[in-house]
């Protein structure tokens, strides 16, 4: 989705797909970053971007995971709906998933409590992704 090349600032930079941005998810929820993520997080995500489904679990400290589909069943704490467009404007902070829910580029179903710490789960993801991806 993000494979295209993109000018900006006369610089060009090559965005990540929906795969690998849930990719580096998986491994900034792996080991001691999970677990403190864990920690403030302490929930179920079911991700719906575009005709992809990805679950994050962080509902305990044994459990720290991201995988494809609905591991929960259709019983996720929060159920995130948005397109890839947008989930690569949140990866690249474009836009932040507060602001993207206020403009409804974004759906959310589920806790709002947690809906407010995915700041924190992006920011992890970020940091795993190379820089030539974002």
């Amino acid at each position: 989705f993000f494979s295209l090349a993109q000018s900006r600032n006369n610089k060009t930079t090559t965005m990540s797909s929906t795969a690998e941005v849930f990719a580096a998810m998986k491994e900034a929820v792996d080991g001691a970053g999970g677990k403190s993520l864990q920690r403030k997080f302490k929930g179920t995500v079911l991700f719906a971007v575009a005709d992809k489904v990805y679950s994050l679990d962080l509902s305990s400290p044994t459990t720290c995971d991201v995988s494809e589909g609905d591991a929960f069943d259709g019983k996720a704490d929060l159920k995130v709906t948005c397109s890839e467009e947008v989930m690569g404007k949140m990866i690249r902070k474009e836009v932040q998933p507060q602001q993207a829910f206020m403009k409804g580029m974004l759906k959310i179903k589920g806790k709002m409590s947690l809906a407010m710490k995915l700041t924190a789960v992006m920011a992890a993801t970020r940091k795993k992704l190379p820089s030539s991806k974002l």
